[in-house]
């Protein structure tokens, strides 16, 4: 699918925060970081957080009351049927995706508040219609399905990293939903989980390998993050227990079937989160990891009580501060390839190497000697030095 924004300015956002870096480190100047930044021009209308959080909030009340006020005063009796508000919504998400085009075209609007607003109000109304044409007397899991179904082009068009999160809960809801129609759904549910997330993580590494452009980056690791997170909590004993007595409407939980095994997943996957980050240098799985082991603590607390929870807060608190110092401490030197300093990552191939080829040499050689220029080649080794 056609890609709404530029994509190569979108790379050029990636390459100039490199560029960034690279100047912060002291490894260019500051006429090279200027050289290099034209390289790699961005032409996005991109305001800071404060102003984009106001356009956001400004679009959205535009929105409701210029729609508000067209439902009262124009379409007040067409809107008291449902396929009347069907045919309302239609027309406002379809007037909405050509003006969100439109700004994205002629205003070179990038994730400004203002596209984020258009996008997700569209989206709303496009559903909203659909289910009003339905009647609303799908089962919820068909809801579900819709949903996910009304994303994915979004998602390919914009790259949307909310919408991504958006995608992976309705994928997750929906095979949730699905399982309670069954009897032995409540039973196969962890595992059910747990193999949904396997599969959006391996999809998300494919569509790595497919498509490596900065365009869809954050949204992918949305959804690769989301899939750690659940694939663990799927397999948490404390939630598949309280999960079990809350679905079986139980007064208090009870121990579970398979309960050894929950409580293998509870130890062994923040571990292997926590190993697989470091052997990969992946530093999502490695932050997702830290925050399993905490849970996992937490789990086993839960139900065997060993001290105080001032006391546990406090030792807990304190280990982890702790250990948090020693590793900055030790890693403030890069040490095996990592570094508590958070890189970035280039999303053009070969983009250091075209970078210190094309721009670099070009700035900070002062008057320092020129080879060249003698009598065997050009390599300088003749008289004429």
């Amino acid at each position: 699918m056609k890609k709404a924004y530029n994509e190569i300015w979108v790379d050029n956002i990636e390459n100039q925060e490199i560029i960034q870096e690279w100047y912060d480190e002291k490894v260019i100047s500051a006429e090279q970081m200027e050289e290099a930044c034209k390289e790699f021009p961005i032409g996005f209308y991109q305001p800071n957080i404060f102003i984009e959080f106001g356009l956001f909030i400004f679009t959205n009340l535009a929105i409701s009351a210029t729609f508000g006020f067209l439902s009262v005063t124009l379409f007040s009796s067409i809107i008291e049927t449902n396929i009347g508000l069907a045919i309302i919504c239609l027309i406002y998400a379809v007037s909405l995706f050509f003006l969100l085009e439109y700004f994205i075209i002629n205003k070179k609007l990038y994730r400004s508040g203002t596209d984020n607003a258009l996008l997700y109000v569209t989206i709303g109304l496009l559903l909203t219609a659909i289910f009003a044409f339905t009647d609303f007397k799908l089962a919820l899991y068909g809801y579900y399905l819709i949903m996910f179904l009304v994303f994915i082009p979004f998602l390919l068009r914009y790259g949307d990293p909310f919408l991504a999160i958006g995608i992976y809960v309705v994928w997750v809801g929906f095979w949730f939903i699905l399982l309670l129609e069954f009897s032995i759904g409540k039973t196969i549910m962890p595992f059910v989980i747990m193999l949904v997330s396997v599969v959006a993580y391996v999809f998300v590494k494919w569509w790595k390998k497919k498509d490596d452009s900065a365009y869809y980056i954050d949204a992918q690791i949305c959804i690769e993050t989301s899939a750690l997170i659940t694939f663990y909590l799927g397999g948490n004993y404390l939630i598949v227990r309280e999960g079990n007595a809350m679905l079986n409407n139980l007064s208090s939980s009870v121990q579970i079937s398979f309960a050894p095994l929950f409580y293998f997943f509870t130890v062994v996957t923040p571990l292997a989160y926590l190993f697989l980050g470091l052997k990969n240098r992946d530093r999502k799985m490695l932050i997702v990891g830290a925050f399993c082991v905490v849970f996992s603590i937490f789990t086993y607390r839960y139900y065997f009580s060993v001290l105080p929870l001032e006391w546990a807060l406090t030792v807990g608190g304190t280990a982890l501060v702790s250990l948090a110092i020693i590793l900055i401490r030790y890693l403030k030197t890069p040490k095996y390839g990592m570094s508590y300093q958070q890189s970035k990552e280039s999303k053009y191939r070969d983009f250091e190497a075209f970078l210190v080829s094309q721009v670099l040499p070009q700035h900070g050689q002062g008057d320092k000697a020129k080879f060249g220029g003698g009598n065997f080649g050009g390599g300088g080794a003749g008289s004429n030095y």
